[in-house]
């Protein structure tokens, strides 16, 4: 089992606690799963309390025993009663009673706030914290690199197993199935965290023939039927014929980190407009890494696609159709599918060294089907790396 180093807790600690310090708030509570995990090692029922100034403390619920195996976070307190957290809060600060308390109020229910905010900290003001979270988490250091390289290499695992399942008469949940399970025994967790309210995911979208351009009802540029209306994305039942476009769009996960890739398919030619569609895509990516270098700005770089997009004359097509278009083209990821920086209109966030972020440039033609290309990139000092190493060619499968 990898374990989160010492020193990558240490350092993202301190990260937080020089934005604490900036924005005048006392002390932060750590609640939700991902961020847990990504400022102390491991995930459990617990609040991580990390003072402006000071040592973090680690009140844990369930599990104490395993939180202490797999977190450098210490001292480890069971707690046993919520009601014992305001003095823990109050110790770990010193002594001090902080004024401001920073929460994660993007996430946290609102029934769980209104608990803190009247019964336990009536006396403190409860600010949000998520913003500054996320902008620590933003960075990726290197180990952080290295386990979203593994994911992508699952990527590629995906990427080398379609090519042996895919079949005239293969439904897209079967070929969905066959991915996983090379996925699976690979080291995908399978699990998939996304940060915003009511955002659904599993594996991701693997999809065909006209069925594919059915819209998401999620922010998502693709979408799929699904298997039922509980959960309307992905694959579904119908079987894949000759000459349609495959879209195979995963997201795998590797020690908690993402890997975002779609590439696209097909059992002999596929129709030609699909086909130009994927070229453009291709062309996009390479026209993109040559101007997304750090400090470019996201929404500038939305709208210099866009252009492309619209100069090509698919902009009909571009990211959705109709009401179903979404206003990005790209998306932050790491531990969650939706971090920062997001590429999307309006967006005034430079780009960074130590940045990674999923690009996919996507067209969706009604009654015809999707054609596209994903990569998840990492932003370094000199260029914009893909860290897929799936070829970024269509690949033509031709029955036997």
């Amino acid at each position: 089992m990898i374990q989160v180093p010492m020193s990558e807790i240490a350092g993202r600690v301190v990260s937080l606690q020089a934005l604490l310090v900036k924005n005048e708030v006392d002390v932060a509570i750590i609640r939700q799963n991902a961020d847990m995990y990504y400022f102390s090692g491991t995930v459990q029922d617990a609040h991580l309390i990390i003072p402006a100034v000071g040592q973090p403390v680690f009140l844990v619920r369930r599990d104490a025993m395993r939180a202490e195996s797999q977190s450098p976070i210490r001292p480890i307190i069971p707690l046993q009663r919520i009601k014992d957290l305001p003095e823990l809060v109050l110790d770990a600060c010193g002594g001090a009673a902080p004024k401001r308390i920073g929460l994660e109020l993007d996430v946290l229910p609102a029934n769980t706030f209104f608990f803190y905010d009247e019964k336990l900290f009536p006396r403190q003001q409860i600010v949000d914290v998520s913003g500054v979270i996320r902008q620590v988490r933003m960075i990726k250091s290197a180990w952080e690199i290295e386990m979203m390289r593994r994911a992508a290499a699952l990527s590629q695992v995906i990427a080398d197993t379609v090519p042996a399942v895919l079949r005239e008469g293969i439904s897209e949940l079967e070929l969905s199935a066959e991915l996983e399970l090379a996925a699976r025994k690979a080291g995908h967790l399978g699990l998939i965290r996304l940060r915003g309210f009511n955002m659904d995911m599993y594996f991701g979208h693997v999809l065909s023939g006209p069925e594919a351009a059915t819209a998401a009802y999620g922010d998502f540029p693709t979408g799929g039927v699904g298997m039922s209306p509980a959960f309307g994305q992905g694959p579904g039942l119908r079987s894949i014929r000759s000459g349609e476009m495959v879209s195979v769009d995963t997201m795998m996960n590797y020690n908690g980190y993402l890997n975002d890739q779609t590439r696209n398919y097909s059992i002999g030619d596929p129709p030609r407009k699909l086909r130009e569609g994927y070229e453009l895509a291709r062309s996009i990516h390479e026209r993109f890494r040559e101007i997304a270098r750090p400090g470019a700005v996201t929404g500038d770089l939305y709208e210099e696609v866009w252009r492309w997009v619209k100069n090509s004359g698919w902009d009909e097509y571009f990211m959705g159709f109709g009401y179903g278009r979404v206003a990005f083209i790209g998306h932050g990821l790491g531990v969650e599918v939706d971090e920062f920086p997001l590429i999307a209109q309006g967006q005034r966030l430079s780009l960074q060294s130590g940045m990674t972020f999923a690009f996919e440039p996507k067209f969706i033609v009604p009654d015809l089907g999707i054609a596209g290309l994903e990569n998840t990139y990492l932003v370094t000092d000199e260029r914009l790396e893909s860290l897929n190493t799936a070829t970024e060619e269509l690949v033509i499968v031709y029955p036997s």
